[in-house]
C-alpha cells in the first residue's frame, strides 16, 4: 500500500489496455511461427557445427562465438500472415498449432520454408472451416424446410365426442388441421 501511493502504481495498473480476439489470436500464431523459426535455425547451427567437427576432427566451437543469425520474414510476406491470422477463432488457434507443429516435424523443414508451411496450413484451416460453415447452413436451410412441412401436414385429433357406435369399434380419431 505505502509502495504503491510512493510510486503512483495504482495509476499505472489501473489503466488496463484491452486487445480485441484478432489481435490476441494474430500475436499467439505469429509468436509460434518466430519460436519455430527460432528452433530451426537453432537446428541449423547444430548441423553445421556437427559437419565441421566430423570434418576437422577436432572440436573447437568453445573458441568461436556462436553467429545469431535470425532469419526474417518479408515485411509484405509477415502482413500477409497476420491477415491471414486474424480470420482464425480464437477456439480454433490451438488446433491450428497442433496441425502447424506436426507438418513442421514430419517434413524436418529449412527456414524459407517455415513460413509457407505456415502459410498453407492456415489457407487450408480457413478453408476448412468456410466448407463446414457452408455445410451447417444446408443442413440448417434443410432442417428449416422439413420442420416446415411438418407443421403444414394435418395431425390427427382424438374427438371424445364421437358416437357411440365408433368407440366402440375403437376408432375415435379423426384427420383435422391445426
Amino acid at each position: 500500500m505505502f509502495l504503491s501511493s510512493l510510486f503512483d502504481w495504482s495509476e499505472c495498473c489501473s489503466v488496463l489496455t484491452t486487445r480485441t480476439e484478432e489481435e490476441l489470436v494474430t500475436n499467439t500464431l505469429t509468436l509460434e511461427l518466430s519460436l519455430q523459426l527460432k528452433r530451426a535455425e537453432k537446428m541449423h547451427r547444430e548441423r553445421t557445427a556437427e559437419c565441421n567437427r566430423l570434418k576437422q576432427g577436432v572440436d573447437y566451437s568453445w573458441l568461436t562465438a556462436q553467429p545469431k543469425v535470425d532469419y526474417q520474414i518479408p515485411p509484405r510476406e509477415q502482413l500477409e500472415l497476420q491477415e491471414l491470422c486474424s480470420k482464425i477463432k480464437p477456439s480454433q488457434c490451438g488446433p491450428l498449432i497442433l496441425r502447424f507443429r506436426k507438418l513442421i516435424r514430419e517434413f524436418e523443414s529449412d527456414l524459407p520454408e517455415i513460413p509457407r508451411i505456415f502459410r498453407l496450413t492456415l489457407l487450408d484451416f480457413i478453408e476448412e472451416e468456410e466448407a463446414q460453415r457452408i455445410l451447417r447452413r444446408q443442413a440448417d436451410t434443410k432442417r428449416g424446410n422439413s420442420l416446415s412441412a411438418l407443421t403444414l401436414r394435418t395431425r390427427l385429433k382424438i374427438n371424445p365426442f364421437c358416437q357411440e357406435s365408433i368407440k366402440e369399434s375403437g376408432i375415435g380419431l379423426f384427420a383435422g388441421r391445426r
